[in-house]
């Protein structure tokens, strides 16, 4: 077909007049196709993209860009330079004058004022979109303790980047901004986000990539389907991977179609098992290209033990720039007024708790997982004083046991009391039931009939039916949810004070005084991960808060704002 000619089909036609016009894909789309507004977004931007991939239309676009160049016969570079030599002439007059006679200012600015006219009137000169440099005002996107290193990027002087902050501190809403900045200007490269655990995945890095392509203006740009942990940019074909790393050795699967990975982030380094496996994942994912930016991000564990705060310490003494922020470095209205009053309130009711989790300090020694623990008697008129009951438990068979805490929540003083437990192996739900239905009956007031409180018991998800068979017997069960909150429950446990009466709880006190990191066999390092196994009531007590846990959006909620 002769590309002169306008196109068969008038809405094919319209979108390349609109597309001509400057209008984005999907805004020539609803332009032409008015109905489809009705339409998700993105299925928008895909019947867009297949339409302009089609040889008639791109041959059209491209003949009607050709003549509209050729139409312009007037630019704005030509009406400044016009303005520009009459106002010369002008000064040239001025000096060569021999009567002494001022210029004429009013033909001067009948001159200024047509020009300004025309000015108006023409259409700005935008250089080819192929060839426009992609400029975003960083200033306005990334806090201040990360203006050095967005530099060091910028100028390709640093390749590598180890950043450690607190809750707030910024430092994922920046990796991800500089992730997609990556893509925007180096065409022939892609980009990953990588985490120890698969699960963490989705309401983390992925959101916090999703939330910095739009806060840089770029949402018609990207595909970002919901379902899969993949965003491609639409012009390029360029891809944002996601990756989780529960086996290190399978992340050579992050393979992009052509080109190589030009930027990794580390989401929460800190929870793999050291440098040592996180080197087998960049062996795995830079392969093709040897200029990888690579970017650390973490909340320093709370044991100055830990690899990651080790890993700090090495880089200081060999004279590596380690970046720090913090949230009081932020600005405030970014954080917004209940971040602020939740960091203030800590600190006023355990500072020890607040300089771990908002200002980023390790705070504690050794390889002991919760340091902050007091073994003690919780006593009858404690119990009887209780407003905020919390009930979990894990589930088990044989040789592990089922086990059943109950806790008290005092968000004022930043305290966790856990004063019964029950447990045992072989035990059917409707056993189960009786015990926990026993464990929740008490009188309300001193000389009242004990009475069963319907307390939510939430447990791990991974057994809906005994579940459910509890609920037939009247217990309010429900799944806590395991997604990636099994760290979550268990910073949260390390964070605060956590009363435990030895007496009430034996099997409870046992596995928190046992409970230590995992240590590298090799290294003799403690590494980020929790142990999995004679957890039993451990666990129960995390299911048992996990409300107040994801209440208080200690990592998930952040990961999306800041």
């Amino acid at each position: 077909m002769d590309a002169d000619e306008p196109l068969a089909n008038p809405r094919h036609e319209t979108y390349c007049r609109e597309r001509v016009a400057g209008k984005t894909q999907r805004q020539a789309m609803l332009a032409a196709w008015p109905d489809r507004s009705r339409w998700k977004p993105e299925t928008v931007d895909n019947k867009a993209c297949k339409l302009e991939a089609t040889d008639e239309v791109k041959a059209r676009i491209a003949h009607l860009k050709r003549a509209a160049a050729e139409r312009a016969t007037t630019t704005r570079a030509e009406v400044l330079a016009g303005m520009s030599e009459t106002f010369q002439a002008g000064i040239e007059r001025v000096r060569g004058a021999e009567d002494g006679k001022p210029l004429d200012y009013t033909a001067v600015n009948a001159v200024t004022q047509l020009g300004k006219t025309l000015l108006d009137a023409l259409p700005e000169e935008a250089a080819d979109e192929a060839e426009r440099p992609f400029c975003r005002d960083f200033a306005l996107l990334i806090g201040r303790d990360f203006f050095r290193p967005h530099m060091l990027i910028a100028q390709g002087a640093q390749r590598e980047f180890w950043m450690m902050g607190g809750r707030g501190s910024l430092k994922s809403s920046w990796a991800s901004i500089e992730l997609v900045n990556h893509i925007e200007t180096h065409p022939g490269e892609h980009a990953a986000a990588l985490m120890k655990r698969k699960n963490s995945l989705r309401d983390a890095v992925y959101a916090q990539v999703v939330w910095a392509i739009h806060a840089m203006g770029l949402s018609d740009e990207y595909e970002m389907p919901v379902s899969t942990l993949r965003i491609r940019k639409r012009s390029t074909g360029q891809l944002i991977l996601f990756s989780g790393c529960d086996d290190p050795h399978k992340s050579k699967g992050l393979k992009p179609p052509f080109g190589h990975i030009g930027f990794a982030w580390f989401e929460e380094c800190d929870q793999f098992r050291g440098m040592a496996e996180i080197r087998t994942v960049m062996q795995s994912i830079a392969r093709g290209g040897d200029r990888t930016v690579r970017v650390y991000t973490y909340n320093p564990p709370r044991t100055r033990d830990n690899w990651a705060n080790r890993e700090a310490d090495r880089r200081r003494d060999a004279g590596q720039e380690v970046f720090e922020s913090c949230y009081t470095d932020a600005p405030p209205e970014w954080l917004g007024e209940q971040f602020i009053a939740d960091a203030e309130a800590l600190r006023e009711a355990d500072e020890q708790a607040y300089r771990h989790e908002y200002l980023g300090e390790p705070v504690g020694y050794g390889g002991q997982i919760f340091d902050r623990v007091e073994f003690r008697e919780v006593t009858d008129a404690e119990i009887a004083s209780f407003e905020r009951v919390h009930a979990g438990q894990d589930w088990g068979w044989f040789p592990d046991p089922w086990a059943l805490t109950l806790s008290e929540w005092q968000p004022g003083e930043h305290r966790v009391v856990t004063f019964h437990e029950d447990g045992g192996c072989k035990l059917q739900p409707p056993e189960t039931a009786e015990r926990v239905k026993r464990a929740l009956t008490w009188p309300d007031r001193e000389g009242a009939e004990p009475s069963y409180h319907r307390l939510r018991v939430l447990s791990d998800d991974a057994s809906p039916d005994r579940i459910q068979a509890q609920r037939d017997e009247g217990v309010d069960a429900r799944a806590a949810g395991k997604g990636g909150l099994r760290d979550m429950s268990y910073r949260f446990l390390q964070s605060v004070h956590w009363v435990i009466d030895p007496a009430r709880c034996p099997n409870l006190a046992r596995e928190v005084r046992a409970a230590e990191f995992e240590m590298d066999p090799a290294t003799g390092e403690y590494s980020g991960d929790y142990p999995d196994g004679n957890d039993h009531w451990i666990d129960a007590t995390r299911y048992a808060l996990m409300d107040v846990v994801t209440k208080r959006g200690a990592y998930r909620n952040a990961a999306r704002k800041v």
